[in-house]
């Protein structure tokens, strides 16, 4: 990551919610701009265990609790972090409420999303949908 930037706001093994059983990400941090929870999954795991988690981020989203995370952006509306999951395996998993993002590497992600830049200065339309409108600044 410190490679394309140094991100900020670093957490490892953060715990927003403060509980055991609640969302506990790899690492938080505000990257080019964009907070994330990072999860890293180096072991395959079910569908639905990995749906699960993401179930556990919508709860917490739909608490609103995390609008008052010490990092949010005083004088802004509230952020809720995309969740990148760096992970060899490509999982089904979904939310039409949460941003996340499946890469093998930082690096992935960050070729996906500079080809992504590159195409919508050209006038290309984007070939992912998935933003749901949230904007990510990578470039």
């Amino acid at each position: 990551m410190c490679t394309y930037s140094t991100p900020k706001q670093v957490i490892v093994e953060d715990k927003p919610t403060g509980r055991k059983g609640g969302i506990e990400p790899d690492l938080f941090c505000i990257f080019k701009g964009s907070p994330f929870w990072i999860e890293i999954q180096r072991n395959q795991y079910t569908e639905q265990k990995m749906q699960a988690k993401i179930n556990l981020y919508e709860e917490f989203f739909f608490s609103d609790e995390w609008q008052a995370l010490h990092w949010q952006p005083e004088g802004r509306s509230p952020i809720f972090p995309s969740i990148i999951l760096i992970t060899p395996v490509r999982y089904a998993v979904n939310s039409e409420h949460i941003r996340i993002i499946q890469v093998a590497s930082i690096h992935e992600l960050m070729e996906k999303y500079r080809s992504s830049a590159k195409q919508q200065r050209e006038g290309k339309p984007r070939s992912s949908a998935s933003s749901g409108g949230i904007k990510i600044n990578l470039t």
